[in-house]
C-alpha cells in the first residue's frame, strides 16, 4: 500500500509467470475482505466473552447450530468490504496518471504493469470522485461500527466485573483481576493493530486536500502488523495470569531438564559419593 496526497494505492508485485492481472487484483480484494472479517470476528469474540461471563444462558446459543452463525457472521462484513473495494476502487486513466510518477519514484514500477487498486478522493477540479468516496465512507463506517462493539462490551465487562468481584474471596478476586487486566490488553491490541493504523490511512485521501498537507507514505507495513494479533491475544494471558505463568515455567523446565537427565544426574551423584567411614 502507498498513500500519496489525495490518493491511496493497493498493489501487488506478483505480476509474473503469465498469470492474468485480474487474478492478483482479486487476491488484493480478497485480502482486504479478510482484514474486515478478522475485525468482525474479534468484535464477536467480545460479545461472546461478555455473554459467557454475565449471561451464560445466552452464551449457550453459540453452541450447536449457533456455531454456524458464530463462524459465519464475520464473512458478511468481509464480503461487503471486499466486494465494494473491488467494485469502487478499480483504476482508471485519471487515477493511474495521478500516481504514475509517485510509484515510479518510490518503487521504480510502471503503474500500468502491476495489479493495483487506486483510490483518489478528488478529481482535478477538486470535485468528489463518488465511487472512491463510497468505498471510503463504507469502509470507515463498517470498521468503526465493529470497533464500537469491542469498546462497548469491553467497558461493560469492566464495570460489571468490578461489581461482581466484591462478592468473592481475596484469592479469587486476585485471579479475576488478572483475567481482567489480560482482557484490557486484548481490547487494546485490536485498537493499536487494526483500527488506529487503518483510520489515518483510509482518511488520508480525504484529509490531505482539506488541510493542505502533502502525504507520501509507504504503508505496506500495515499488512504485516495484522498478523501480530493472534499471538498477542494469547500471550496476554500467558504473561499476566499467574496460573498460566506457572504452567509455562513447568513446561519449559520439563523441556530443558527432562526427567531422564535429572535421574541420570542423581544416579551419577550416588555412584561418585564416597562412603562414610565410621571410626
Amino acid at each position: 500500500m502507498h498513500n500519496f496526497n489525495k490518493s491511496m494505492v493497493y498493489f501487488s508485485l506478483a505480476s509474473e509467470f503469465g498469470v492474468p492481472t485480474e487474478f492478483f487484483q482479486f487476491g488484493i480484494a480478497f485480502y482486504a475482505g479478510l482484514y474486515m472479517a478478522i475485525v468482525a470476528f474479534i468484535s464477536l469474540q467480545f460479545v461472546f466473552r461478555y455473554l459467557a461471563l454475565f449471561r451464560p444462558e445466552y452464551a449457550k446459543k453459540f453452541d450447536g447450530i449457533g456455531f454456524i452463525g458464530w463462524m459465519g457472521y464475520p464473512m458478511v462484513p468481509g464480503v461487503v468490504y471486499g466486494s465494494s473495494f473491488y467494485l469502487y476502487c478499480l483504476p482508471d486513466q485519471f487515477s493511474d496518471d495521478y500516481v504514475r510518477d509517485e510509484m515510479l519514484m518510490n518503487y521504480e514500477l510502471a503503474i500500468g504493469e502491476i495489479p493495483r487498486f487506486v483510490i483518489v478522493a478528488y478529481d482535478g477540479d477538486n470535485s468528489l470522485r463518488w465511487k472512491n468516496m463510497a468505498f471510503l465512507v463504507q469502509g470507515v463506517s463498517v470498521i468503526g461500527l465493529h470497533y464500537l462493539v469491542i469498546l462497548y462490551f469491553g467497558l461493560k465487562m469492566h464495570f460489571n466485573m468490578k461489581k461482581k468481584l466484591q462478592e468473592y474471596s481475596t484469592t479469587y478476586r486476585r485471579l479475576q483481576n488478572q483475567f481482567f487486566r489480560a482482557l484490557v490488553v486484548q481490547t487494546m491490541a485490536p485498537t493499536f493493530l487494526f483500527v488506529l493504523p487503518a483510520g489515518p490511512i483510509l482518511l488520508g485521501p480525504l484529509a490531505s486536500p482539506i488541510f493542505g498537507f502533502p502525504i507520501s507514505l509507504q504503508t505496506g507495513w500495515l499488512c504485516s502488523v495484522f498478523s501480530l494479533y493472534p499471538p498477542i491475544d494469547s500471550i496476554a494471558f500467558m504473561i499476566i495470569v499467574t496460573e498460566y505463568k506457572k504452567v509455562i515455567k513447568e513446561h519449559l523446565h520439563y523441556m530443558f531438564f527432562p526427567p531422564e537427565s535429572q535421574s541420570a544426574a542423581c544416579t551419577s551423584t550416588d555412584q561418585n559419593a564416597k562412603p562414610i567411614q565410621m571410626s
